[in-house]
């Protein structure tokens, strides 16, 4: 009988949770009448090391049939510095960074990552856009909504999110793709399905009004827990880290 090493386990383990987010894409496009190509999977890699994104980058390659560049989700900078550092270029893996960032944090990761999903403050465009003009380059960002409400959140409140939009019309370097938002952690789907609905809501107004001359293609919604819910409520890009990675080592 032949054996499995601790690491084949390992690996079997990880093409096994990859291939179960993958398929349960599929079918969550099929059931709401969408083409599977409308979704991106963007792994969320926090606190995970370089080894595991090494290993979920291959996985997600497999069983896509795709070899090319994946952007990885990560929500601090300094995770960001440390694992592009470990990263060669050409091993097809970015970085993309989640959620809030501070302004004194700017000049550090702007030039490690390819996007940029947090967006929330007119300060922090403007710092943004300072460093990206030094730079020469421009950046593809999404504005965080703060769809649920709760004061514990991040994001522009949902009723000032049109006003803020039109405001980013000032930044030339900012490229802006689309919305962001985080639902309410609710076991009650009608509670979670409302966020969505509110940040589609809020997609149209802005493509209605041709705002910032974008297409507002992209919804970055749904994570490990409701991410079926949120492709049928319209989501472009979910992004999923415990169902991909495994539960999530302390910090």
């Amino acid at each position: 009988m032949t054996e499995v090493s601790s690491v084949d386990e390992g690996e079997d383990a990880v093409r096994e949770r990859v291939r179960r987010v993958w398929d349960r894409i599929g079918a969550a496009c099929e059931a709401a009448g969408r083409d599977r190509d409308e979704v991106r999977l963007m792994p969320v890699s926090k606190l995970h090391t370089v080894q595991e994104i090494r290993a979920v980058h291959a996985a997600l390659a497999e069983a896509s049939g795709d070899a090319g560049r994946r952007a990885f989700g990560e929500n601090r900078v300094q995770e960001i510095v440390a694992k592009t550092g470990q990263i060669a270029p050409d091993e097809g893996i970015d970085f993309t960074l989640i959620g809030h960032l501070q302004t004194n944090k700017v000049n550090t990761v702007v030039p490690l990552i390819t996007e940029f999903q947090g967006l929330d403050s007119l300060r922090l465009a403007a710092r943004l856009d300072r460093r990206l003009t030094e730079l020469g380059r421009t950046l593809d960002v999404l504005v965080e909504v703060n769809t649920s409400g709760e004061p514990a959140k991040h994001g522009v409140a949902l009723d000032e999110a049109f006003g803020f939009c039109e405001a980013l019309a000032d930044y030339e370097t900012l490229d802006v793709k689309g919305l962001m938002t985080v639902a309410v952690n609710s076991p009650d789907e009608q509670r979670v399905a409302a966020c969505f609905d509110a940040l589609v809501d809020l997609r149209d107004r802005l493509r209605g009004q041709a705002m910032l001359g974008s297409t507002w293609c992209e919804l970055s919604m749904g994570m490990s827990g409701d991410f079926p819910l949120a492709i049928a409520h319209g989501a472009t890009t979910v992004r999923i880290g415990t169902a991909l990675f495994g539960p999530r080592p302390a910090p």
